[in-house]
């Protein structure tokens, strides 16, 4: 397993507070680095997992599914209530959707979505960035693509898999359709963020989430120059600073 991709925690181990962080699809754990880095003076445990089948091959990533995905988040939530009296969630795509469905669950004090997919679609655009970031390296000059790259955790030794990937990319449309309907039974405090070119989420997602979150929904934020995981410096920084404000709502609740 590339070393980015392994689940991390950092932070202060004496706090009462922890964040856990969920990354979507393919994703990584590592994407939740520069978040950690940027609030590691907030006197908070951070907590990044890894979803089961990814960090490994492509053969791997076939055999998860979404029960899966959901089941381990749900342990870790479970996991960490033994030991932290306040809990925030944060999600990154399918990740949101395990937030929010982990909530029913186990109460929790507060969830960060990031582009959340309860409608995505399909664009010459999204296909051309896929292949852009499957062909390229890690050293790609393109800071977006670099950026996908670093945080793409399936490998692609065994590009023989791809085809058996679909059902896999399909469950999250699958997770998103459940998600809706549970929506109005979510009732911990949320905010969202979501990138208006978003490759991949269909931005009219913040919409149903703003509808079926009522008043537990804090705030929304729309992106104007980010993507669906790459965060200009600008963006990056107001996300940041919606997180903390968020963070002082919970600790005075």
């Amino acid at each position: 397993m590339n070393h980015n991709h392994e689940p991390f925690s950092i932070g202060s181990t004496a706090s009462d507070f922890v964040i856990l962080y969920m990354h979507g699809i393919m994703g990584s754990p590592f994407e939740f680095r520069r978040i950690a880095e940027a609030l590691k003076d907030e006197n908070i445990y951070f907590k990044a997992l890894l979803l089961p089948g990814h960090g490994r091959n492509g053969y791997a990533f076939f055999r998860s599914d979404a029960d899966t995905w959901q089941t381990h988040v749900n342990q870790e939530i479970s996991h960490l209530k033994e030991t932290y009296s306040k809990i925030i969630l944060i999600g990154h795509s399918l990740g949101g959707l395990l937030a929010l469905n982990a909530s029913l669950i186990y109460p929790v004090d507060g969830i960060v979505l990031l582009n959340t997919p309860i409608k995505t679609r399909i664009s010459i655009h999204q296909i051309s960035m896929a292949l852009r970031v499957i062909l390229s390296s890690g050293k790609a000059d393109d800071p977006m693509i670099r950026t996908y790259r670093e945080t793409f955790s399936v490998a692609l030794n065994d590009w023989w898999t791809l085809p058996l990937w679909i059902p896999r990319l399909l469950d999250v449309n699958r997770v998103a359709s459940q998600t809706e309907k549970i929506l109005t039974e979510v009732k911990v405090p949320v905010i969202l963020f979501q990138s208006i070119h978003d490759e991949t989420v269909n931005p009219k997602s913040a919409e149903i989430l703003k509808r079926g979150l009522g008043d537990h929904l804090i705030s929304l934020s729309y992106l104007n120059k980010s993507t669906h995981a790459y965060f200009v410096n600008e963006e990056f920084n107001e996300i940041i600073k919606g997180i903390k404000k968020f963070l002082l709502l919970v600790k005075g609740s």
